[in-house]
């Protein structure tokens, strides 16, 4: 396990890969079009940042959600990664804030923008490494304020971890310290009735615990 308590657990990650549409339950809630291979997309390096930062806000009417999503750190460079090697290549896992920007995310057909404001990418708080991780097992859980809203086991997802680094590596070298966002279960923002929506603000803090990891914690502000 190695620790962090507010400070980036990844310093310089040539890549910030995230995953969407990773759990059935969130694709309903979207209702988002989906294919039989995972969704791509990217972040760019200033959303990094870590637990306990503070995440701005620039202009609520931007519309900030939050998607509590595990992370894969890889700690081995390679191309053409099987399923049966994928192991190999993972340093851990850790917790992720995939925060978005909705009205950024959907003025367009391209996500980048909506998704790679500063600080939109928190991690932490530490990395725990693939034999320490019980992942069959693990249940995510976020709460905003302290009220839950999001909560599954990760075995949940479509694609699991290793066929996630299988996709990711035919078409992109993975490198040392680049890391995967791996897809939010149901319960963002974005998924409840339009009059029910109840946006991030100010002063709101996002907590995304993962039994085996622990808890990353940001200030929205």
């Amino acid at each position: 396990m190695k620790e962090s308590t507010n400070r980036t657990l990844i310093t310089n990650p040539k890549n910030i890969i995230c995953i969407g549409l990773n759990y059935a339950d969130h694709i309903e809630e979207t209702s988002l079009a989906t294919h039989d291979f995972p969704e791509i997309f990217m972040k760019t390096s200033n959303a990094l940042a870590s637990h306990q930062d503070i995440v701005p806000i620039q202009d609520e009417n931007l519309h900030y959600d939050y998607e509590g999503e595990l992370v894969i750190v890889i700690g081995k460079a390679g191309k053409n990664i099987s399923r049966d090697q994928a192991k190999e290549h993972i340093l851990g896992y850790t917790i992720g804030n995939d925060v978005s920007a909705r009205t950024l995310q959907f003025r367009g057909s391209q996500w980048i923008l909506g998704k790679s404001l500063d600080n939109f990418a928190p991690i932490g708080p530490v990395i725990v490494s693939p034999d320490d991780f019980d992942f069959e097992n693990a249940t995510i859980t976020t709460t905003v304020n302290g009220e839950v809203r999001q909560q599954a086991k990760l075995e949940q997802m479509l694609f699991k971890p290793d066929a996630i680094i299988e996709f990711v590596s035919q078409y992109i070298t993975l490198q040392e310290g680049d890391i995967i966002f791996t897809g939010t279960p149901s319960g963002v923002v974005l998924g409840k009735n339009e009059k029910r929506y109840s946006w991030l603000k100010s002063r709101d803090t996002v907590s995304i615990s993962i039994s085996g990891i622990g808890t990353l914690v940001n200030q929205f502000k």
